[in-house]
């Protein structure tokens, strides 16, 4: 894998290699600004249209993953994420699933919690108060 070459005036943008096993090499300073440790979690989105992909490290103490069992019915996913939006939260990804079709479904959330200043508690307090939500638990912080 050759050494990242800077693309005329972009000075944090990198032309890297992808080697024989698919790997990509970050460049150090692209990996120091935006908090990139040994072992950071990071999800690529791809967009098959524009043939590009969108990466988005989940940085400890900066996203949070959360599981809802909720009630499957209209408007209980709105519920829930107007309350992560009351706290701050910004959902960065997120997948539902049916589990009991018109009783029960799932939502996993991944959270950016930037804005959310330390309250992903009492968010979650708050969630519990929800009539339609079952049952919560942040996986991952």
């Amino acid at each position: 894998m050759g050494k990242g070459k800077c693309v005329g005036k972009m000075k944090n943008s990198n032309i890297v290699s992808v080697d024989a096993k698919g790997r990509i090499l970050i460049p150090k300073h692209i990996r120091k600004s935006l908090y990139l440790d040994i072992g950071t979690d990071i999800i690529i989105i791809p967009d098959n249209e524009k043939t590009q992909a969108k990466m988005l490290p989940l940085a400890r103490d900066k996203t949070a993953e959360l599981r809802f069992t909720i009630a499957d019915m209209p408007g209980s996913l709105a519920h829930v994420a107007d309350v992560l939006s009351h706290f701050g939260m910004n959902i960065i990804l997120s997948e539902s699933r049916t589990i009991q079709k018109n009783r029960l479904a799932e939502w996993d959330v991944i959270v950016d919690l930037a804005e959310c200043n330390g309250r992903l508690e009492k968010a979650m307090e708050k969630i519990g108060e929800l009539k339609e939500v079952k049952k919560f638990e942040v996986v991952r912080k």
